[in-house]
């Protein structure tokens, strides 16, 4: 490159760089007059616009997908698993046979119990036709007690006459001896048959307590043999409901104890959604309660759905109650799927609805910030209720109030405002 190049471009150089720097200076003198042309205008807010219309409180939720009716099966006796005849996500009817516990102990108590009622029963038809024995002895004795008494009377009769009549010398004293032995020989009869009565008294007597004993311990077996007969059906392990298997905990060759969970069955064709809910917001639900179900599992598609129990008691740590939802329509979730929950909890209908972000706190009171005539004033509300996004105000505004949302902090009464490019759309 020789000098009168070099000397061209270095020229050319110092002239861009004035160009430059002179047009850097007109920018900077057009730009002065135009920030103080805006400090003029006041603070720069976004506003809403005060609307009626219908209001809902809503209280978000997350929760978990459960399949209805969802329970545990257990074995109300412990012992071996000897089979096991379903296994997971298998459909079973009410009363399916799940598994097995062995059973060889309780069946020889089922068969000594069998044996004790049969033995009982033979016993107790033995005392029954011993009774009966003793009852038509005691009968026997009665008739013949009363012949002796009568046959001891009429002796006694005789034999005082007798005695009479042989006192006076009218009868042979033979005669006396002959009525004398018969009359002792009533008495004897009578005494006899009257201990023979007093004997089938109390074999009668004896009989009955022997059939009530007999009868309580035929009762006691009927009640050993019943229980027998339960527990070994509780040996067979069967579905209380028509559901499916969705765990199974046993294996066979298991030794289980009595209680312990074999299977877990529920209804998976019915989905519900249990939420945890703070006490707070308990008091404003009720069973019936509307709400809006979404899950990623569900494309975030909204599903209708209502309260249908809440919980009578509530965890003492997180001091909230279980809610149960109940979906309007089934839908295709499997259980323990994550869940969103929106629970609308009161409607209003025509009322004024604000931003709860336009309202502040100012002398202990709600207020906001009123946008007339390019400036902010501000204008004590009354508010009822709100949803965290938005509040329902019940006085000092009207429907098409301009209100400031944006920069509150800035503003005091009879500021001077002007709508910032957000707001009119210059972004």
């Amino acid at each position: 490159m020789n000098k009168k190049t070099k000397m061209a471009l270095t020229i050319l150089l110092i002239i861009a760089i004035g160009a430059g720097a002179l047009i850097f200076i007109r920018e900077l003198k057009n730009r002065e007059p135009q920030v103080a042309k805006e400090e003029d205008l006041g603070a720069a807010v976004e506003t809403a616009e005060v609307q009626k219309g219908d209001f809902e409180i809503i209280y978000n939720y997350s929760g978990t997908a459960e399949y209805a009716g969802k329970r545990k099966i257990s074995s109300q006796i412990g012992g071996e698993i000897i089979n096991i005849y379903v296994r997971e996500s298998q459909k079973v009817e009410k009363g399916d046979l799940l598994a097995r516990i062995d059973d060889q102990e309780l069946k020889n108590n089922l068969s000594s119990a069998e044996t004790a009622v049969r033995e009982a029963e033979i016993a107790l038809k033995k005392a029954e036709l011993a009774k009966d024995i003793s009852r038509n002895n005691l009968a026997e004795s009665k008739a013949a007690i009363k012949e002796a008494e009568s046959n001891y009377s009429q002796w006694q009769s005789d034999y005082e006459r007798d005695k009479k009549l042989y006192q006076k010398n009218a009868i042979a004293k033979a005669k006396f001896e002959q009525t004398k032995t018969q009359f002792q020989k009533a008495a004897a009869q009578l005494e006899r048959v009257q201990a023979t009565l007093s004997s089938a008294k109390k074999s009668v007597e004896i009989a009955g307590l022997d059939v009530e004993t007999t009868v309580e311990r035929l009762k006691k077996s009927r009640n050993e043999l019943e229980n027998a007969r339960l527990k070994f059906k509780d040996t067979e392990i069967r579905s209380p409901i028509s559901a499916e298997i969705v765990n199974e905990f046993a294996e066979v060759g298991e030794v289980t104890a009595a209680g312990q969970p074999l299977f877990e069955i529920a209804k998976s064709d019915r989905v519900e959604i249990k939420i945890q809910v703070g006490m707070s917001d308990l008091n404003q639900l009720k069973i019936g309660t509307k709400a809006l179900i979404s899950s990623p599992a569900l494309e975030q598609k909204e599903f209708k759905a209502v309260i249908s129990k809440i919980g009578s008691t509530a965890d003492s740590k997180s001091r909230t109650t279980e809610v149960t939802l109940k979906l309007k329509e089934n839908i295709n979730l499997k259980d323990g799927a994550f869940v969103s929950a929106a629970l609308i909890a009161e409607g209003l209908t025509d009322v004024l609805i604000v931003p709860e972000k336009a309202i502040f706190n100012y002398q202990a009171a709600s207020h906001v910030y009123l946008i007339k005539d390019g400036r902010a004033v501000r204008q004590k509300i009354e508010t009822t209720v709100t949803n965290g996004y938005q509040t329902v105000v019940t006085s000092f505004l009207s429907e098409g109030d301009q209100i400031a949302v944006t920069n509150l902090n800035d503003l005091q009464d009879k500021t001077k405002v002007y709508l910032s490019e957000q707001e009119n759309g210059d972004d």
